[in-house]
């Protein structure tokens, strides 16, 4: 049974929105929300990756 769920606004660039759209597709997945909750559950169970994925400054986009 899936678990009740909130909705939050995010803001994404529009290069971070095709990628979750083409993962999407290329997994044939529900819908965006699913997409992104999917990358979430991995980050959650995958503690290894969070000083790489967190721990580096990326500046694509700077504001």
């Amino acid at each position: 049974m899936p678990s009740p769920k909130q909705t939050y606004e995010v803001d994404l660039g529009t290069d971070q929105m095709a990628f979750i759209r083409s993962m999407k597709d290329k997994y044939e997945i529900v819908d965006e929300g699913k997409t992104i909750r999917a990358v979430i559950d991995y980050l959650i169970v995958t503690k290894g990756v969070h000083d790489e994925v967190f721990g580096k400054r990326r500046c694509f986009r700077c504001d």
